[in-house]
């Protein structure tokens, strides 16, 4: 039996749908696999918060009695974040305060993967509110890496990234509004998509204070192939057409301007372009335009209300002290900013002076002109572009950080990300490496807290996975997995390629 639970909780959301409507398995069977791979393993990782064991267990003897006609994912176990309702639990987003809500009913998107026929078998964790890129609250504590136990998941749907990875589930629906579904299939070894903003429903799905900036969030399917990408996209009612990759104009880069990748981020891109190059595309190089300017809208907009909706939100909670820091920043007075600033500078720490220079309590005026300056950026990067197709470039400057390490990164935890929700663009993250030994060295000692921050999360990396980012113009999700799909044909045949976690 041990041999089978490993084959199945290895195996694809497509390939477990299939087996179980053909009669070689059984839900059932699926289902206890899955959850003994939860118990065999979470109380090390931690990323499932609201176990659905009991409830699954129904639905599976459900599944067996029935036709799988009409139903994709019939009988297959899948995992959500904890900010999704599902009917009867808690979403909590990390808000102690919030420990008896109760979901009177599913989310959307939860009753469209049900009536698909999936089993939700838990809801998994994130960080507070869900802003910062790793998964660990005051309510229910630290996710781990599988990789390595002392390495964060990313964020925020980092404990959807574990699950999927430690094989507690065959897919995993996720929220991203600066890379929460993207850092963690980098950061795992596994797929993501983006979408673009508004094509999947947010309908029942705590937003925290995401909903009032003007860098919509999305929803967004995990999975572990890129195939299932496309089913998951299909039956939450936003089918993908199937597209070649053959004939794509593609760019790529390995640095934004702002903040230098790791070496082995930098190597996954090239391998990426080389690849796509062999399968019959184009392939350039590009240079995204005025990265700077991209980073002072995005983190203008993002706390242009100066903190008043977090305030709203963690009244009669415990708060994270990452939460506190968050505060911090948005509080201090606008007229002291420039001087705070200053002071930061002095110090030799230059990219938190800059940071202090883009956020802050906006009046709506400022605001607008802050929209305005968005809208202006978008079209910049439009005209840059020119008749590339497909985008590449790195996910994160980063491997996955070590516990608490995006206190000290700051925006260079999602400044390859965030990119693409200012510009409303469907991106997506394709798993491709691993990073070599040879390649924890090679950022200098500085006495900048944040790229020392960075310097220190690449020690000690080897062997952690590494992704690729895919991106593409709004509504071209066909453009981003017909690359994708190519690139995890083309990764899949090294001997690198992050499989399965290491870590029992």
């Amino acid at each position: 039996m041990g041999t089978i639970q490993v084959e199945l909780t290895d195996l694809s959301a497509s390939e477990l749908a299939r087996q179980i409507a053909s009669r070689q398995m059984s839900a059932t069977e699926v289902v206890k696999a899955h959850i003994k791979q939860i118990e065999q393993r979470d109380p090390r990782i931690h990323a499932v918060v609201v176990p659905m064991f009991e409830e699954a267990l129904a639905e599976a003897a459900k599944a067996d009695g029935m036709s799988a006609e009409g139903r994709p994912l019939h009988g297959v176990p899948v995992t959500v974040k904890e900010c999704f309702h599902v009917k009867g639990t808690a979403s909590t987003v990390g808000l102690d305060k919030r420990r008896d809500h109760r979901a009177d009913s599913d989310a959307e998107l939860v009753a469209r993967l049900k009536a698909a026929g999936a089993i939700v078998i838990a809801k998994t964790n994130v960080p507070q509110l869900l802003i910062y890129v790793e998964a660990d609250n005051p309510l229910y504590g630290r996710t781990n890496n599988p990789w390595n136990l002392a390495r964060s998941p990313g964020g925020s749907s980092g404990g959807e990234g574990a699950a999927l990875a430690a094989g507690y589930g065959a897919l995993g629906l996720g929220t991203d509004v600066g890379g929460s579904v993207r850092i963690p299939a980098h950061s795992w070894g596994v797929q993501s998509l983006k979408p673009t903003p508004g094509k999947l429903t947010l309908r029942g799905t705590e937003e925290t204070l995401l909903s009032h900036v003007a860098i919509p969030d999305a929803a967004g399917p995990l999975a572990r192939s890129v195939a299932d990408l496309r089913v998951a996209m299909a039956v939450m009612g936003a089918p993908v057409v199937d597209t070649s990759a053959k004939g794509l104009r593609v760019g790529y880069y390995v640095d934004d301007g702002y903040f230098p990748a790791s070496p082995a981020v930098k190597r996954a891109v090239r391998e990426a372009a080389r690849g796509l190059e062999s399968a019959g595309c184009t392939v350039s190089e590009f240079s995204p335009p005025d990265i700077m300017e991209a980073l002072q809208v995005f983190y203008g907009l993002f706390t242009a209300d100066g903190g008043k909706a977090f305030k709203r939100w963690l009244r009669h909670s415990t708060v994270d002290t990452r939460i506190k820091d968050l505060m911090t920043l948005g509080s201090i007075p606008n007229p002291l900013r420039p001087a705070v600033a200053r002071l930061y500078g002095l110090r030799g720490q230059r990219r938190i002076a800059q940071l202090l220079g883009w956020s802050g309590k906006r009046s709506k005026a400022e605001t607008a002109a802050l929209v305005v300056r968005r809208d202006a950026y978008r079209q910049r990067f439009l005209a840059a572009l020119g008749d590339i197709d497909v985008l590449i470039c790195p996910p994160a400057a980063v491997p996955a950080v070590t516990h608490g390490a995006t206190k000290q990164l700051g925006p260079a935890s999602v400044c390859y990300t965030l990119l693409y929700n200012l510009l409303g663009w469907p991106a997506g993250v394709v798993a491709a490496t691993r990073v070599k030994m040879a390649e924890e060295k090679g950022r200098p000692a500085s006495k900048d807290l944040v790229e020392e921050a960075a310097r220190k999360v690449d020690l000690g990396s080897g062997g952690l996975p590494i992704g690729v980012q895919v991106a593409s113009k709004p509504n071209r999700e066909d453009l981003v997995l017909a690359a994708m799909g190519s690139l995890e044909t083309y990764f899949r045949r090294a001997g690198d390629y992050p499989e399965t976690p290491v870590t029992p």
